[in-house]
């Protein structure tokens, strides 16, 4: 991994325009993801750099990124690129950039009491390779060794066990591998009482999250618990952020910048976590009802159940903000939330009915919502497909990772879950107000014979069709014979099809209403005109 942070730091360190700046990060975070994930392999180059090189370059790096970070001409797009180089960067913590660092697994290597075939397996597979070329794949190896040590508790002494065991945490901590609790640990020291307090409350909320026993007495105690971590986790990475405010001084010492290594991969951590916490949320409210939950509470005006979706929403929309993409405008959206929460619903608005009031009101929050979801969708396709090609090709990726790529950079981010629990809000609003029960994921107008698609889109030219399911690659694969679609059945817009429709431009809407599905199903194989601005989209020529 050494000659491959040379390459990062060549390229990204030093006086870059900033055209050239923002290409360099893009193709640096590609790049140091495929190597971390194992899609390109670290091999031995016939050097010997020992892994403090790798620390040396690595604060290098991390300086210019925080640099970067800091500049008021930075673009949101660079904010995405650098947050995804971070925790592919090694830790320089002062015990691994001394002269001879993770020096123990020498030790280990000459271990008098464990066979020869051991001690050769351990020098050669794991020693050898971290001293000269140090990469991912040696802490998979030592992971491996770890396993196959331990396997019969009485094969090997305790004390050996005991080192290896170091060795391996060790290299978690290289890596900047460890578990958000031990990250959170180890800035403990750091924190005022205020950040401590904050750190404290979050710390107990997982504790107890991880150990509350799923069952269905649990289910209530479990939305409340889940939101009530997500919150003390808002208000935890509010205050590390709140640390990044002053740029690095070029005076700085070593160890100040190490730890502020430290915040910052806890702040990404942080994030990475709060996805985690909104799918759970999400699966515990669609198990008792979701949307049609939400719209029955709502018709009996009692919208108490709505608080929490709402308060998750706010969390989601925060940690947005957080992450820098869009923050005054998450900001907007958060205090709308949190003032139509604070409203509630009244009988009478004026001379209006207080429901239908409330629920247009919120309509047009979750619609601003929404649409901050879509246009960060909209930049990845911007930023990474092409140079995720070119680079996929000079690298032999395969061809599946290459056009995954910018998916998965999608649907494993908090905006997934945002866009999710704006799908589900919506149709609650929606049915709630009686409305008609489309919902446009890509708009336009195109005509076209109309089929039914199951199983295989059927290729016939300038088609629009309905589907009964969500297919995976088909609107890709149809190539320009599908020119709209009416999926009959709910779907969140950063989905994998939904996405995919995007950047195909086929129109795209979705219609759950019983009824309007009989009448769509009645025009099969006739030549229709498909509109999305229409309050019938499809409709017979």
């Amino acid at each position: 991994m050494g000659t491959s942070l040379e390459v990062m730091c060549e390229l990204l360190v030093g006086n870059l325009e900033s055209g050239d700046r923002l290409e360099a990060l893009i193709f640096s975070a590609i790049y140091l993801k495929w190597i971390n994930t194992g899609q390109i392999p670290c091999f031995e180059d016939g050097g010997h750099p020992r892994p403090n090189r790798h620390a040396e370059i690595s604060r290098l790096i991390f300086r210019e990124l925080e640099r970067i970070y800091c500049m008021k001409d930075t673009s949101l797009q660079e904010v995405l690129s650098i947050r995804k180089i971070h925790p592919c960067l090694p830790s320089f913590k002062a015990e691994f950039t001394a002269s001879v660092p993770l020096t123990r697994i020498r030790d280990v290597a000459h271990w008098g009491d464990i066979p020869h075939d051991l001690k050769l397996q351990i020098k050669h597979t794991i020693q050898n390779k971290l001293h000269r070329n140090a990469g991912p794949e040696d802490l998979v190896a030592t992971e491996a060794m770890l396993a196959r040590i331990t396997r019969n508790p009485e094969e090997y002494s305790e004390a050996f066990v005991e080192q290896f065991k170091i060795i391996h945490h060790e290299l978690k901590d290289f890596s900047m591998l460890g578990n958000l609790t031990e990250q959170l640990e180890s800035i403990k020291e750091s924190f005022d009482d205020r950040s401590l307090s904050a750190l404290t409350l979050f710390l107990e909320c997982k504790e107890r999250l991880d150990n509350l026993e799923e069952s269905k007495d649990a289910l209530d105690k479990s939305i409340d618990l889940l939101l009530k971590t997500a919150q003390s986790l808002n208000t935890l990475r509010e205050v590390i952020v709140k640390g990044f405010e002053s740029s690095l001084r070029n005076d700085v010492p070593d160890a100040a910048i190490a730890m502020r290594q430290k915040w910052r991969l806890c702040e990404i951590g942080l994030e990475d976590y709060s996805f985690l916490l909104l799918s759970r949320f999400l699966n515990a409210l669609e198990v008792v009802g979701g949307a049609q939950q939400l719209k029955e509470n709502a018709e009996s005006k009692n919208v108490s159940s709505w608080n929490g979706p709402l308060g998750s929403l706010f969390v989601g929309i925060r940690q947005l903000g957080l992450s820098g993409w869009k923050p005054e405008e998450c900001t907007a959206i958060g205090n709308e939330l949190l003032a139509w929460k604070e409203k509630g619903l009244s009988e009478k608005e004026g001379s209006e009915d207080g429901k239908a009031v409330w629920a247009l009101r919120l309509k047009a929050t979750l619609d601003r919502s929404r649409r901050l979801t879509e246009e960060y969708s909209e930049a990845l396709p911007q930023m990474f497909p092409q140079k995720v090609e070119m680079l996929g090709k000079a690298l032999g990726i395969p061809e599946n990772s290459v056009r995954t790529y910018n998916e998965a950079e999608i649907r494993a981010g908090v905006i997934f879950q945002v866009s999710k629990l704006c799908t589900l809000l919506l149709k609650a609003v929606r049915s709630t107000l009686g409305s008609q029960g489309w919902d446009v994921l890509v708009p336009g107008a195109a005509h076209g014979t109309l089929i039914q698609a199951i199983d295989r889109w059927a290729v016939v030219k300038q088609i629009q069709c309905y589907l009964k399911g969500a297919p995976g690659d088909e609107v890709t694969a149809a190539g320009n014979n599908i020119k709209g679609v009416v999926l009959l059945q709910e779907l969140p817009h950063l989905s994998h099809l939904g996405v995919r429709a995007g950047q195909e431009k086929v129109i795209f809407v979705i219609c759950e209403d019983d009824d309007k599905i009989a009448d769509i199903q009645k025009l099969n194989g006739k030549c229709v005109r498909h509109n999305t601005t229409s309050n019938f989209p499809v409709k017979d020529l």
